[in-house]
């Protein structure tokens, strides 16, 4: 019987087999030593190739383990760019890459894979297809979670979603989809995950994975790792107390929900109808989790959902509810995903002055999708943005010595409810105009977390929202907007930790981001020039904010 490795190293030995050969003259000039070594190597290399050719024939053939089959008898993978990793003694599979001593999220179970490699890989490139490209041949998708849809005969390309006849709102026109399902769709996020693998401020070095989409492990020093979102781990200090962190990826990463929606094309900003507007005709629709629904074969409309049945708004007519296009998942036509802001300032002293600012730069607030201005003390104009007024409320002493202010913004956020603007976006941010605020950032952020239930826990003082930067998913405000009754609200809370405990209790998700900002009062701040915080803050006056956001965009 072969020893297991062996292969490896064959592998290895024909890697280098040309550069070898490059260095054909240094080994010539050598002692004879050098040149039994050479001849060994080359010996050697005779033998990978004899052995890779094999496979390459046995994948021709069709002997070799095909899709997500157990390799561990075949030892070889049918797949070009593929190698047949092990993951215990009796179970092996086809994979691009392994990383060994952790579980893999996307794979049915929790068990952690050795990766020892079963025989070579197969020559060629990896031909399962990302969003964009055509998958019409290879009928597979390389990213989590998607499926290959055929748009028409000879085009096709991996979606999360197909509505069939209908346009698709990320393509580069209006023409409908077959939607007709080319292959099986690629394995995403586990069941186990959820229950196995850490969360929050856990440490993560001994599950090796993590339990909530887009996060991984990364590493603060030797003995401690944390779950963070995707790429996003600073070396900056995470309001712990301990040293800047090492941010060394610890094991794989857990996918985050498949990819919806884009930055909305023209074609779509055009032709598609608005929540309410009728769309039998163009068969989408913009905004947040809008999607053209049927009565009959003559009327359709943009609505969030639809129960079939007799509708008592529309006189109690019977409507088939069909879902006759595409779910729209934000109106992005600055970023994506998308995002409505909103600051509360005072008309008198040094905020509205840092607003201007903003909006001579058309930054911050002004950079996101939309956005709204509110004001409890009467109203104001910044650049051309009048301000919304509403109703003020006592701010008292907090129990924590800060400012008790829940009352006050509660009746803000009424407000936002009011203006309705919120409700075409993937996400809401609440933004203190001392803040340094760069939307961009958020986006990168959050891009996991579209069409999700969540918020973000930005400060590990107090395990809670820290209030320079608030960050809700569409859905997270949608619930407060229905049930926000059943929330305390003592006016001795500041209106973070109103927020954070509110969120909480209407059952949104908690996402741990500390790196989405840089607070002075958390213990987050680095410096101006982290790339990775979305939000600096405090800068209380124009020349500092002024500073600050020089250093963070580099102008």
């Amino acid at each position: 019987m072969e020893v297991q490795g062996e292969s490896t190293l064959l592998l290895q030995v024909e890697a280098k087999r040309t550069e070898t050969s490059r260095r054909h003259g240094f080994f010539a000039a050598g002692c004879a030593a050098a040149v039994l070594v050479l001849g060994a190597t080359a010996t050697l290399g005779n033998h990978v190739s004899a052995k890779v050719g094999s496979v390459v024939s046995l994948a021709a053939k069709g002997t070799c383990t095909d899709g997500r089959g157990n390799c561990n008898m075949t030892k070889c993978c049918a797949g070009p760019g593929l190698q047949c990793y092990e993951q215990a003694n009796s179970y092996a599979q086809c994979r691009e890459a392994c990383i060994a001593d952790a579980p893999d999220p996307t794979h049915w179970d929790g068990n952690k894979w050795l990766c020892k490699e079963l025989g070579p890989r197969t020559e060629g490139t990896p031909v399962c297809g990302h969003s964009g490209d055509d998958c019409s041949t290879s009928q597979c998708c390389a990213d989590p979670g998607m499926q290959c849809y055929q748009k028409a005969v000879g085009w096709a390309t991996c979606k999360a979603e197909c509505v069939p006849d209908a346009p698709d709102m990320t393509d580069v026109d209006g023409n409908p989809w077959t939607c007709k399902e080319l292959g099986e769709r690629s394995p995403s996020t586990q069941d186990w995950v959820a229950g196995q693998c850490a969360g929050g401020w856990d440490n993560c070095l001994e599950k090796m994975c993590c339990k909530l989409s887009g996060e991984q492990c990364y590493l603060q020093n030797e003995g401690f790792g944390e779950c963070q979102p995707l790429g996003m781990c600073s070396g900056a200090n995470a309001g712990d107390g301990q040293p800047a962190w090492n941010c060394k990826a610890v094991g794989p990463a857990t996918p985050g929900a498949v990819s919806k929606g884009a930055m909305v094309p023209d074609w779509a900003l055009k032709k598609c109808g608005k929540l309410n507007d009728g769309c039998a005709e163009s068969k989408c629709c913009l905004g947040m989790d809008v999607a053209c629904y049927a009565k009959n074969d003559d009327w359709a409309m943009c609505m969030q959902s639809c129960e079939a049945g007799k509708h008592k708004d529309d006189k109690g007519e019977e409507w088939s509810c069909e879902q006759i296009g595409p779910r729209s998942y934000g109106l992005a036509t600055k970023g994506f995903p998308s995002l409505y802001c909103f600051s509360v300032i005072r008309v008198e002293g040094y905020e509205a002055g840092i607003l201007q600012a903003n909006f001579d730069r058309q930054a911050g607030i002004f950079a996101c999708d939309d956005f709204d201005l509110l004001t409890a003390d009467g109203q104001t104009t910044i650049g051309d943005v009048k301000t919304i007024q509403f109703e003020g409320a006592e701010i008292v002493t907090s129990i924590d010595g800060t400012a008790g202010n829940t009352f006050l913004f509660v009746n803000a956020w009424n407000a936002v409810m009011d203006s309705g603007k919120w409700r075409n976006h993937a996400f809401i941010c609440k933004v203190d105009p001392d803040a340094v605020f760069i939307p961009d950032r958020v986006r990168t952020h959050v891009q996991h977390h579209v069409d999700e239930n969540m918020f973000v826990i930005n400060c590990m003082v107090g395990d809670m929202i820290y209030g320079a930067l608030e960050v809700f998913s569409y859905e997270a405000i949608n619930q407060w907007s229905m049930r926000k009754g059943e929330c305390n609200a003592p006016n001795v809370f500041g209106e973070d930790k109103y927020m954070t405990q509110c969120m909480d209790a209407l059952g949104a998700t908690r996402v741990h981001d500390t790196g989405i900002m840089g607070d002075k009062l958390c213990g987050t701040f680095s410096d101006c020039s982290n790339g990775g915080n979305a939000a600096f803050h405090p800068f209380k006056d124009v020349a500092s904010w002024s500073e600050c956001m020089d250093q963070a965009t580099g102008a």
